[in-house]
């Protein structure tokens, strides 16, 4: 595939918003980015468990992909490597293995948190220090300061791909509702300096007595979709992209540990396997059939996508 061109599944889900006023608008809101001191080369993740387990875009901060025809990206994975981030907490449910370097790929994110509703972010640290939730704020992050905060003003980000909203069901909250608090993220994120990159929520599957988590994701995407639309800022459509063709259970685990999930992003081979931090950068026609794999792949093209509007590229 020519450098010049991205794959069906990216147009799908990011390249057919960029026209004209989208490219204006992007290159207008990166010079503000930069204008507040925001940095080339380095961006933050904001998110939920999709984003903050192992197999999500870690693997691309240091192993040898297989590029199955996309070695063309391997100059954009090797851009957002050169920047050498402070290291954080290790990823959800794997140690990174030691000696790893830390960049905006295999940084653990403080505003990456599996079990987090959107409003975590924006809330001071030391509110959940003693809270029954399944998880903690990073170790680093200061009491009195929220997560969101923290991460942003350490790295100075021109960019935050912001992949949240996930878990509003389990907190009682409608869709509309999570993708209000969304909306909150977007607006905080534009007026601390970064240009968000506004991730839809990845299909969530019903099944037994598991109901209604297909529709909450519809309801959450719906507003999603209109907040990064009313602040002018790209969207990633993944949801479009994974209930279409191809993939394997629209590219989640079926079973966790022997319990139906349905949510999670999977991974070629198994994302609880030793090898799944290896297997999650396996772009081959196998792999991209596979939710983790084809979503790391897609995640280059759109870094490949901003530095060419913006002239990095």
């Amino acid at each position: 595939m020519p450098p010049d061109t991205q794959s069906e599944q990216f147009d799908i889900a990011f390249g057919r918003a960029f026209d004209a006023d989208a490219i204006a608008q992007l290159k207008a809101d990166v010079a503000r980015a930069d204008g507040m001191g925001m940095r080339d080369g380095v961006f933050a993740k904001v998110g939920d468990s999709n984003l903050a387990l192992y197999n999500a875009l870690y693997g691309l901060g240091f192993l040898d992909p297989v590029w199955g025809g996309y070695e063309w990206l391997e100059p954009t994975m090797l851009r957002y490597r050169q920047v050498e981030l402070p290291a954080g907490d290790p990823p959800a449910g794997q140690p990174m293995p030691e000696g790893v370097p830390s960049n905006s790929f295999s940084r653990p994110s403080a505003a990456t948190r599996s079990m987090i509703r959107p409003d975590h972010l924006l809330d001071p640290a030391s509110d959940f220090a003693d809270q029954p939730l399944g998880w903690l704020p990073d170790s680093h992050c200061p009491s009195g300061e929220s997560m969101l905060r923290y991460e942003i003003g350490l790295l100075k980000p021109r960019y935050v791909l912001l992949n949240v909203g996930s878990n509003g069901a389990k907190y009682g909250l409608s869709g509309k509702k999570t993708g209000k608090q969304v909306s909150r993220i977007i607006k905080e994120v534009k007026k601390l300096g970064p240009v968000p990159i506004v991730f839809t929520v990845p299909p969530q599957i019903d099944r037994g007595v598991v109901q209604g988590r297909w529709k909450f994701v519809e309801e959450t995407n719906r507003t999603i979709k209109a907040a990064a639309r009313k602040a002018n800022v790209p969207v990633f459509d993944q949801w479009t992209v994974l209930t279409g063709k191809d993939l394997v259970f629209n590219g989640l685990v079926e079973f966790d540990t022997g319990y139906f999930d349905g949510l999670h992003l999977e991974t070629l081979g198994g994302f609880r396997e030793a090898d799944a931090l290896e297997m999650s950068v396996d772009f081959g026609p196998q792999g991209r059939r596979y939710g983790a794999n084809l979503r790391n792949l897609l995640v280059l093209q759109i870094l490949h996508r901003l530095d060419t509007v913006t002239g990095e590229s």
